[in-house]
């Protein structure tokens, strides 16, 4: 079910449908446009803070 303020993505299917998804939200997209409380919310549902977080060394993608 999509309300306001939604994003959505269309998919054309291999039988010439098109479907519509929620678009999913990314934590690093929406931090800088989250109120402290909203960050507050989002770090206790994760139970961890993503911004305290360290690489490990093996996060990079090399061609």
């Amino acid at each position: 079910m999509f309300k306001k303020g939604d994003n959505g993505v269309l998919i054309l299917k291999p039988n010439g449908n098109l479907e519509m998804k929620k678009e999913k939200t990314n934590f690093w997209d929406e931090v800088s446009k989250m109120s402290a409380k909203e960050k507050r919310l989002q770090i206790e549902d994760l139970g961890y803070d993503p911004l305290e977080q360290r690489s490990k060394g093996r996060e990079r993608i090399e061609d």
